[in-house]
């Protein structure tokens, strides 16, 4: 008797496990699956509320003048107000790329930065968000390189931005933004023959550091090839 209450005994931990493996496998599984797309659709939540936030006080009463108070009347009133967001948006876009809308964004600029703590704030703000912007020609980064940091026998993904000549020896400045906030970073000269070059477009590069390397693009230059080729070695 006791012999076969421990055969049951066995067989129960034999299904415990099994099951506890088969969970562990495949809730693993789904949670790689649901957590990006929960994310996403919560990111998504997250601007639609925002953006429609900023006309809704506004839309509103305007909606329930007109139509009887009923619930769908905010849904209405919400969705209606992130497309007049999007439009106004839009539309302040467009002025401030023309030259009265230049010089008034100018002049206000000029206005901020005259405010103690409230002009920094607005121009470190400007600044990060001029970084994501391809119209900020101050950064004017021209291609993806790979350099050695914080040593030869490591390599560092940076942005190079322009040329110097240093003892009649060619400089390559560069910009090695840090991960995952890539609005610091380092600027540096380094020797040209130490900078590797890459195939990799600007946008390519800063996911590539906003993301720590997850999203990998890939070099199509031959990389590995010409990094050997760099350190001598033979192949």
């Amino acid at each position: 008797m006791s012999t076969e209450n421990d055969e049951n005994s066995k067989i129960k931990q034999s299904e415990i496990n099994v099951f506890k493996k088969f969970l562990k496998k495949y809730f693993v599984a789904g949670l790689f699956v649901i957590l990006p797309l929960w994310l996403t659709f919560v990111v998504i939540l997250i601007v639609f509320d925002w953006t429609s936030g900023f006309s809704m006080p506004y839309l509103l009463p305007i909606f329930k003048f007109f139509i009887a108070d009923k619930s769908w009347v905010y849904v209405l009133a919400k969705i209606s107000s992130f497309f007049l967001t999007i439009l106004i948006i839009s539309l302040v876009g467009f002025l401030t790329t023309k030259l009265i809308g230049k010089k008034l964004v100018s002049l206000i600029e000029d206005l901020f930065a005259k405010i103690p703590l409230f002009g920094s704030i607005y121009l470190s703000l400007k600044k990060l968000f001029s970084f994501f912007s391809n119209n900020d020609k101050s950064l004017n980064f021209q291609k993806v390189v790979f350099i050695p940091f914080p040593n030869k026998e490591c390599y560092c993904v940076a942005f190079s931005t322009g040329e110097k000549i240093i003892n009649n020896e060619k400089y390559i400045s560069v910009f090695m933004p840090t991960t995952p906030n890539p609005t610091t970073g380092f600027l540096m000269l380094i020797k040209e023959k130490d900078i590797i070059e890459s195939d990799y477009t600007v946008e390519e590069g800063i996911q590539y550091i906003i993301s720590a390397g997850i999203i990998s693009p890939v070099c199509k230059t031959g990389l590995k090839v010409e990094f050997l080729e760099k350190e001598n070695v033979n192949i």
